[in-house]
């Protein structure tokens, strides 16, 4: 399996900043349309998010 390599994104100290707040709103459109573009990405998603397991199951933290 490849090892994932997360980008280092410089944080503006300011959350609350129109910047910030832009880089949210494109990060959250792409995570959605990732995840919704059909049931296996969906899923998959919702595995490594932790809420289902990998045989369709929800995980305990979440029945």
């Amino acid at each position: 399996m490849a090892k994932k390599i997360k980008a280092r994104i410089k944080v503006p100290a300011d959350l609350s900043s129109r910047e910030a707040v832009e880089r949210f709103r494109v990060s959250a459109a792409e995570f959605t349309k990732k995840g919704t573009r059909s049931k296996e990405s969906a899923m998959k998603v919702l595995v490594g998010s932790g809420i289902y397991t990998k045989s369709g199951k929800l995980t305990k933290n979440y029945r």
